[in-house]
């Protein structure tokens, strides 16, 4: 497969896909794709892979047959687009944070390489259509939207969606399009091309032309990095205030706030709350910690209410994690 993005289990087992389509499969196609499959006690999946000269399109079927966080890598720098269109995930990025899509959704980013995860739901079916977009095909679109020079090149990167916006009819179209391909070989690649830049344009117009969007500095989006990391060296004590925090990365409290909801995708306070519940997590998986303790520790002194927050975020309850 192409080497964009590998994937494997929570614990480091690869997914090990063969070539081709399963006899049986009567799914949608992406014409002219490299096809896979994987079939194992852990998974069902279908991946069908199709390679531009500076895109890439990948649309995945399948289900998990157990919860589990499936850790990925990306190896490439550029702008990606997630569109999920039947049940939803939760996105880590090691280089921008945590993102939920959800069915009918998507969200596009910028990173540079970086590792990932996503957390899957036990025995549920889901499609996904991956896009990903260099640095080079980008160029061609800042004519249009100004707002990509800030982005490209951005280390680690931004997330361009400020949220996860529901699929418009548009975007719909043209991802029915991509997968029912009416041309031939000789034509199709001249197709393909114009398509996955007509849909980016129309995801950085949803995106860059939404009612209350601020566009920021390379400057500004540095400094609303610098105030994640900040962030992320307080998970296990109390963070700063706002104040404190605006003062420390010498920007205003209304940008602040406005530029970490928009790359971050949440707000400062529920990007904290998820945070502290992942370390959580880590130490439950990872020490003999007792639960109580571990509570504590991410600051939640009633164990009563870190159980009952970590079983809405991650679906299962601490002492369950620990038993599996």
């Amino acid at each position: 497969m192409a080497n964009i993005f590998n994937l494997s289990a929570e614990h480091g087992e690869p997914i090990v896909f063969a070539n081709g389509l399963p006899g049986n499969y009567r799914g949608s196609v992406l014409a002219g794709a490299a096809c896979y499959s994987a079939r194992s006690d852990l998974s069902e999946l279908i991946v069908q892979e199709l390679q531009g000269e500076e895109y890439n399109i990948r649309f995945i079927i399948g289900k998990f047959l157990r919860q589990l966080f499936a850790k990925g890598w990306i190896r490439a720098e550029g702008l990606y687009g997630n569109l999920m269109f039947k049940n939803s995930t939760c996105k880590t990025l090691v280089s921008l944070g945590e993102a939920h899509l959800g069915e009918g959704q998507y969200m596009c980013f910028y990173t540079q390489p970086s590792d990932c995860s996503s957390f899957f739901g036990e025995d549920k079916e889901f499609q996904v259509m991956d896009v990903f977009y260099s640095p080079v095909l980008l160029e061609e679109l800042v004519p249009f939207f100004p707002e990509l020079e800030s982005i490209i090149g951005a280390d680690p990167g931004v997330f361009i969606t400020p949220k996860s916006f529901r699929i418009p009819i548009t975007i719909k179209e043209i991802t029915n399009q991509l997968l029912k391909c009416p041309y031939n070989e000789t034509s199709r690649q001249f197709y393909f091309d114009l398509k996955v830049r007509e849909l980016l344009y129309c995801m950085l117009e949803n995106a860059f032309r939404q009612n209350g969007q601020l566009s920021f500095t390379p400057w500004e989006i540095s400094r609303i990095q610098e105030a994640k990391e900040i962030l992320l060296s307080h998970i296990a004590s109390k963070p700063p205030s706002i104040r404190s925090l605006s003062k420390q990365v010498a920007l205003n409290e209304y940008k602040l706030k406005k530029g970490f909801r928009q790359y971050y995708n949440t707000s400062i306070s529920q990007w904290i709350h998820e945070q502290k519940l992942q370390h959580g997590r880590e130490l439950i998986l990872n020490t003999d910690k007792p639960i109580k303790e571990i509570s504590r520790l991410v600051g939640y002194p009633l164990t009563t209410n870190f159980i009952t927050a970590f079983r809405k975020q991650f679906g299962v309850t601490p002492g369950d994690l620990r038993r599996k």
